[in-house]
């Protein structure tokens, strides 16, 4: 094709057509322009499908990775729900009169010092932030559900931090002024018997202190219980705009 170009040149030279041969390499200029141009939209055209392909793909993971918290957050909020009820019920006998011996005084206390704590996976969004990808996704409402979720992500850290300390100062003064082996023996995992020590655990109740760290616990279960309300509404809209199907 070069060769047959080049020979149209030196046949419009030879022949001394000027004025043609400028046109002609007017022509072939325009030629290999509209060539270059139509390479290039091809190269576009290319980039875009892969762009799209590969955005599917993240969103999907994105989908997959909001379902698995959203199993784990049903599962960790059952057990918090049972953990409040139990901590209500040891706060509301607390008195300083003479009490009664409560016989599920320590089954109660085993449920109050479990911690469900919810650390949710965020290895496909933190992937998508640190490459940049997250502010090119084309999907606006998802991109704003995902802002959001990473504002909402910092304040559940602290949430979580508090619960887990509640949890720390409360066994923490049980070890010191109760029986923890009386407490763990309620669990499955425990086939010892109680202690043979003279303590009840019931007289915890008439303690100030113990009413102190009994009401942070319940302050902090409920306000995790809030922000895991908050994390399914913000999750549910993730999976919906995340929903290729």
């Amino acid at each position: 094709m070069i060769k047959f170009f080049r020979k149209i040149r030196e046949r419009l030279l030879t022949e001394n057509k000027f004025r043609k041969y400028v046109a002609y390499a007017i022509g072939e200029i325009i030629l290999v322009v509209i060539g270059i141009l139509i390479a290039l939209q091809i190269n576009n055209w290319n980039e875009e499908r892969l762009a799209l392909n590969q955005e599917k793909v993240v969103i999907q993971n994105l989908n997959t990775e909001f379902r698995e918290n959203l199993r784990d957050l049903d599962s960790v909020n059952d057990i918090l729900l049972h953990t409040i009820g139990a901590t209500q019920k040891i706060f509301n006998r607390i008195q300083e009169e003479p009490i009664q011996a409560y016989t599920d005084i320590d089954s109660l206390l085993q449920l109050a010092i479990e911690s469900p704590s919810w650390k949710p996976s965020e290895f496909v969004l933190n992937d998508l932030q640190n490459s940049g990808g997250l502010s090119k996704l084309n999907n606006k409402k998802l991109k704003l559900q995902l802002f959001k979720w990473s504002r909402f992500f910092k304040e559940l850290q602290e949430t979580m931090a508090q619960l887990e300390q509640t949890n720390i100062n409360l066994i923490g003064f049980i070890r010191e002024n109760g029986s923890l082996r009386n407490i763990d023996i309620q669990s499955k995992a425990f086939d010892y018997a109680p202690s043979q020590l003279k303590i009840d655990n019931t007289f915890l109740l008439q303690n100030l202190q113990f009413e102190n760290y009994i009401d942070d616990k319940l302050y902090v279960l409920i306000e995790a219980k809030n922000d895991y309300g908050r994390a399914k509404v913000l999750i549910n809209k993730i999976l919906q705009e995340t929903n290729l199907h």
